[in-house]
């Protein structure tokens, strides 16, 4: 059996001290270039990984930024991470995911495995913890950032949009285009504050232009499956004035206008379909769909810029950053 190579059998091989080595892979900065490049040169040679759970003794850092998602189905979460990773990557952290599946119970046990892992900073997504979360964050002291939406009173920093101001908008887009009774579709097995906030903006711009309430449905689909989009088809036999539906995810609106193609729907004619977030389907799909443009790659980038001012000492007087929303109108409505 190969035995594990050891920093001193690097330092033997280099002909330096061990605390040579360690500096040298830890901490460039301490030693020489030409150095820091013959250690790294044996290393390399050798197949040697630095023990980061050692060095994290050392240092009291891991080097890891945990990060809680809903789903990876999504694609605006991988986008998002990719802003962070572009910012933490060269400033050398690491990402470790989690998804919850939108429970919250799940993003609690999340949390306590990323603090009992010694993250150096956690990155969760929406605003809407358990108590204990909450409080476990508070008493842990890592640096925390809420993402996606935006709060007013976070747990320690936030970078997100407003959502209740994203639905109000897209419900006056939709009035403006003649569209007075309304339905909206979310999802009745997620637990999401996202969701809620888009429904009540909805419905605020509808009672203060004078049309009727929304119509609330609710498909159990996954969010990120784009399954569901049949439920279009009840919508509009349930409640046949209905002139416009909302989705709270761009992927199930996606298959509703592929659906309403199968079964002779016409859209936008009879009906037009809009929806919350954007990806390349969303260009793709005949009719194209019109949805509300959330900025998750400038997001990412922001998280990630925030965590490693907050991990450099850095404090913040104004701990909400919040982002825009642009609505892209395209063929559904």
């Amino acid at each position: 059996m190969k035995q594990t190579l050891r920093l001193e059998d690097v330092a033997r091989r280099a002909g330096v001290s061990s605390i040579t080595v360690s500096r040298a892979l830890g901490n460039p900065d301490r030693v020489s270039a030409r150095t820091r490049d013959h250690v790294r040169r044996i290393a390399e040679e050798m197949g040697y990984v630095t023990n980061r759970t050692a060095s994290s003794l050392v240092s009291k850092c891991s080097w890891i930024v945990g990060a809680v998602v809903p789903t990876m189905a999504n694609p605006i979460h991988s986008e998002a991470l990719q802003g962070m990773a572009d910012q933490l990557g060269p400033a050398g952290y690491q990402i470790l995911l989690g998804t919850t599946g939108y429970s919250a119970a799940e993003e609690f046990r999340l949390v306590q495995t990323f603090i009992g892992h010694r993250v150096d900073a956690l990155v969760l997504t929406g605003g809407d913890h358990l108590p204990a979360t909450s409080e476990l964050l508070h008493r842990s002291g890592v640096p925390t950032i809420e993402t996606f939406e935006f709060i007013e009173r976070p747990i320690d920093l936030n970078v997100g949009s407003s959502q209740r101001d994203a639905g109000h908008a897209l419900a006056l887009y939709l009035l403006s285009r003649g569209r007075r009774k309304l339905a909206f579709v979310g999802h009745s097995d997620v637990d999401d504050t996202r969701i809620s906030e888009r429904r009540s903006g909805l419905a605020a711009a509808c009672r203060e232009h004078g049309a009727a309430e929304p119509h609330i449905y609710a498909t159990a689909s996954n969010p990120g499956s784009g399954g569901g989009g049949e439920i279009i088809g009840s919508i509009l036999q349930q409640t046949p004035d209905v002139d416009a539906v909302v989705f709270a995810g761009h992927q199930i609106a996606v298959g509703a206008i592929r659906h309403s193609a199968d079964i002779g729907i016409d859209v936008p004619g009879r009906v037009a379909i809009a929806a919350f977030g954007e990806s390349p389907m969303a260009r793709w799909i005949r009719p194209s769909l019109t949805t509300v443009h959330f900025p998750v790659k400038e997001m990412g980038t922001e998280t990630g810029r925030l965590i490693l001012a907050r991990l450099a000492g850095r404090t913040f007087e104004n701990r909400s950053i919040r982002l825009g929303f642009e609505i892209l109108a395209r063929e559904s409505a």
